[in-house]
This record gives C-alpha cells, structure tokens and sequence, in this order.
C-alpha cells in the first residue's frame, strides 16, 4: 500500500494527481455550499457560423469557429466545466499510473510526453459518460425557458460584470429557478445576495438584470 501511495504521489504522476485532487477539492467545496457547480463555467457558442474570407479577412473569427466546434464536441458547454473536468480526471489519473507503472518511468519530464495523448484519450472516454449530463442539463434549460421570467426579481448567487456572466436566484411558483445574467450596464456589478431585477433577454440568451430597490 506504501509503495502504491508512493507511486501515485511521485513526480512522474503529479500533474494527473494535481487535476484529480481539484477536483475532489472542488466538489468538496461546492458540497460544504461554499461555491455553486458552475462557479467555473464558461460560454462556448454551439451556433457559431462564420463566413470565411477568401482574403483571410475571417480568419480570427473561423478560428474561433473551428475551436468551439472542437469543445463542442467534447461536450464542453453543454455541461457545468467542473463536471466534465471531473469525468475526464479519472481516466487521466487511472492511465497515467498504469503507464508509468508498464514502462517503469519515473521522469516528469518523460511524463509530459505521454500526458497530451493521454489527455485526448480521456476526452474521448469522457464524451459518452458526459452524454446523460448533456441530455439532463438540456432538459433543464428547456423548461427554464418556458418560463416567463422577464419582470420578476432574484437574488444574486455568483457576482458578475459586464464581461463577466453571473447567477442568480428567483423563486417561480413554489419552486427556485438558477438563471444566467448579465448586468445591463457595464459600469455595474452584481454583487453575491444582491436583489436584481430581470428586465430583458438578449440575443446569446442571456438574462440582463439591474439592482433592484
């Protein structure tokens, strides 16, 4: 067991036990109510159609194109960046102990080389088990959209700017509903336990609220 500890502990194996134990660290945290799921999330454009440029003028732009598509594909976006990062640690961990074990390596640097193939093959198992997440937070975004929310107040849960999406709270006939906003103004911030109210929808989706008094 002490030579087992000492393998998963060691150099060679650090970065795979490093992303592992945020993990662990972090939903330990998101259970103590410290932080919410989504506390890293971020946006990616599933939709994102851009037009090339034969002069290269597009070029940025479809490049970004092309790499939401590829996280997209990973299911990142479609579900909280935590959860995923959490399904896709476990067989990064798991094959980084067995390979360095098969070729007896006990190098970091040796260890980096095999990491980011490694890395892509855990992608790949993670993309079918994050399917029943896809399909349950899919759900969830439905049926909060068929709710009218425009004109009711919330309060905030994760601080946000105008660059900066945050979340917040609004209790809907008995239940409570979790939405995406953004102040209205970019000189505004949403404070955590602010009161807000919701005044419109923009064209990404996204709620745009005000404090409310």
């Amino acid at each position: 067991m002490n030579e087992f500890f000492h393998h998963v502990f060691s150099l060679q194996n650090s970065l795979a036990t490093f992303i592992l134990a945020f993990c662990l660290v972090y939903w330990l945290i998101v259970i103590l109510g410290a932080i919410d799921v989504d506390f890293f999330d971020f946006d990616v454009d599933v939709d994102t159609d851009v037009d090339v440029d034969v002069d290269g003028g597009d070029a940025g732009e479809s490049g970004v194109a092309w790499f939401n598509k590829v996280l997209v594909f990973f299911n990142l976006g479609r579900v909280p960046f935590m959860v995923w990062l959490t399904i896709v640690a476990i067989p990064l961990w798991v094959g980084s102990i067995i390979i360095s074990f098969l070729i007896h390596n006990y190098s970091f640097l040796l260890s980096l080389l095999y990491f980011i193939p490694l890395l892509i093959g855990s992608m790949l198992i993670a993309k079918p088990l994050t399917w029943p997440f896809v399909k349950m937070f899919d759900a969830l975004e439905k049926d909060t959209k068929k709710k009218e929310l425009v004109g009711r107040v919330g309060r905030v849960i994760i601080a946000g700017t105008g660059q900066k999406r945050g979340q917040i709270e609004i209790s809907y006939e008995g239940s409570v509903i979790t939405i995406y906003v953004k102040p209205t103004s970019e000189d505004v911030i949403l404070q955590k336990n602010m009161e807000v109210l919701v005044i419109s929808k923009d064209e990404d989706g996204h709620y745009l609220v005000e404090p409310y008094t």
